[in-house]
């Protein structure tokens, strides 16, 4: 009894553990993915990325260090494992999207289907929440940082 005991208590937590594990190989691709950035200044187009990548890093180990400790809340829900997949698939392939077709257009079609897939249905208000997104990376990486953001085939004739 107390072994079956302890392993539903260990599932309550297996959510805890998939979400910071697929972030942290998130992170190892786009590291992977940072290192072929062009390096012509002194802070060139992949040091946003490295320091967000270095957030997500050490927050994501903090998370699956209280994961394994089984510290911090349970998954409510346990069973559900096969939507975190489902999600980080999605986020690959959002990944694997945006040098192809462009940052902006794989990002609008990312926020769009996550918004969708985590149950959200004010299609009017996932636009403007998909469309604000763009617009201020837009203007701050873009206009104000002069980080050159993959514009794509679709967009390229409107901000080239």
């Amino acid at each position: 009894m107390t072994q079956n005991t302890n392993d539903q208590n260990n599932r309550r937590y297996v959510g805890n553990l998939m979400l910071p594990l697929v972030l942290l190989m998130m992170c190892g691709v786009l590291f992977a993915q940072a290192l072929e950035f062009p390096a012509s200044e002194d802070v060139g187009s992949a040091a946003v990325p490295f320091m967000w990548m270095g957030f997500a890093v050490a927050f994501s180990l903090m998370l699956v260090f209280q994961a394994i400790r089984q510290r911090g809340k349970p998954d409510p829900i346990p069973g559900r494992i096969g939507f975190v997949i489902l999600f980080a698939l999605w986020l690959f392939a959002y990944l694997a999207a945006v040098e192809p077709i462009g940052y902006f257009t794989s990002t609008f079609a990312f926020l769009m289907g996550s918004m969708f897939a985590m149950g959200y249905r004010r299609l009017g208000v996932m636009v403007v929440v998909s469309i604000g997104w763009l617009v201020f990376s837009y203007f701050i990486f873009l206009k104000l940082l002069y980080i050159s953001l993959p514009i794509g085939p679709l967009l390229a004739p409107l901000l080239e």
